[in-house]
């Protein structure tokens, strides 16, 4: 087990309370109008635009949904240190996305839990033990689903003894792919495969 959780394996992260799960889902398309000018004439008009949003963590039931399962990255930085980040496998072509949590020192209430883009700076470490998940070196705050009384829930990191906090990784395999267990070098180029499938170097 690498730090707790499961070495070079991908998972699902079920609450054992609940038989709920984390996942990630897409974000929505947020769509615009944008004011243009053409130099040549200076006639002014309007270009409409999309973009696609970063995805969003969510907590469902388990429905064999690729944005269900992930993966811990055991693998040292650049500079040699650990990061021990948690990964969602449901990348898309702008970037892989991470568990992530906001600052803590200070807080006394529950802080949500989101998604983060892994080039992101200051992403979260965890670790995990007895069934209980928790970020750096907050080990007196775990990750807890919150229940709003209307039969939803979300994900937060919260103080030990509240309900929903114990967890469980259930492996699963996704044919043709691979945890990455070790970096692409410098001047390492791809296997030139499908962006959006993961595997041993990257």
């Amino acid at each position: 087990m690498g730090n707790g959780f499961p070495t070079a394996q991908f998972f699902r992260i079920i609450n054992e309370d609940t038989g709920l799960c984390l996942a990630a889902a897409h974000g929505g398309t947020t769509y615009g109008r944008q004011e243009a000018r053409d130099r040549w004439t200076g006639e002014t008009g309007y270009i409409s635009y999309s973009h696609t949003n970063d995805q969003v963590l969510v907590v469902s039931t388990p429905k064999n949904d690729r944005g269900e399962i992930w993966f811990f990255d055991d693998r040292k930085n650049s500079y040699g240190h650990d990061e021990w980040r948690l990964f969602n496998v449901n990348k898309d072509i702008r970037s892989a996305y991470t568990l992530h949590v906001g600052p803590l020192d200070g807080f006394s209430q529950p802080v949500e839990l989101g998604l983060e883009g892994s080039g992101v700076p200051g992403q979260t470490p965890w670790t995990a033990s007895d069934g209980m998940i928790w970020p750096g070196p907050h080990e007196d705050k775990v990750v807890t689903l919150l229940a709003d009384g209307q039969g939803d829930h979300r994900a937060a990191v919260a103080g030990r003894g509240a309900p929903n906090q114990h967890w469980r990784f259930e492996e699963v395999e996704l044919p043709g792919e691979s945890v990455p267990t070790r970096r692409l070098g410098i001047y390492e180029s791809g296997d030139g495969g499908d962006p959006l499938r993961w595997r041993e170097a990257w």
